[in-house]
């Protein structure tokens, strides 16, 4: 949660030419609401049957850049999955910056809804040290706060060879 995924995937698509896929926008649509008012309605579990049913799906779409959710590569067999179908980039963002970018809308993010402001921090700390394992079996990972287009290029043209074989 708000490492930048949906920003950065936009870009790099862009980049790339690529089309871009944000799950959380395409689940949104699926659903007629909004995440948060689904999980609110469904559930979590609801919820991640119908991510991982959704990028099931989406591996059968023509090359693309996916924006998943920070959960995604979570479900059983997710980034197994992920990986044997393109290359996939862990967004690593320090947890103080994580929580500035996200303090302003905790209700709209289910895993933080219930949150207080002073606990934000460790919540997000635990979450990734949950997520850690899963996490580990990216490809590559990223760690810069901010990206400018020089770095970002050089960043694509690094993992250039993994794109080629991925195709």
């Amino acid at each position: 949660m708000g490492s930048g995924k949906s920003t950065l995937a936009k870009r790099i698509s862009d980049q790339t030419g690529r089309p871009l896929i944000d799950m959380d926008s395409r689940l949104e649509e699926v659903f007629g609401c909004s995440i948060s008012d689904f999980v609110a309605e469904f559930g979590m579990e609801s919820f991640r049957v119908e991510e991982a049913d959704l990028l099931r799906s989406l591996m059968e779409e023509p090359e693309s850049v996916i924006a998943t959710g920070g959960g995604t590569a979570c479900a059983d067999g997710a980034m197994k999955l992920m990986r044997s179908h393109g290359v996939v980039i862990h967004l690593s963002v320090p947890v103080p910056e994580l929580a500035h970018r996200l303090k302003d809308n905790l209700s709209t993010r289910p895993m933080l809804s219930d949150v207080a402001p002073q606990d934000l921090e460790r919540a997000i700390g635990r979450q990734l040290l949950v997520r850690a394992a899963c996490y580990s079996g990216a490809h590559v990972k990223w760690e810069n706060i901010q990206w400018d287009d020089d770095q970002l290029t050089s960043k694509l043209n690094s993992i250039g060879w993994r794109l080629r074989e991925a195709l």
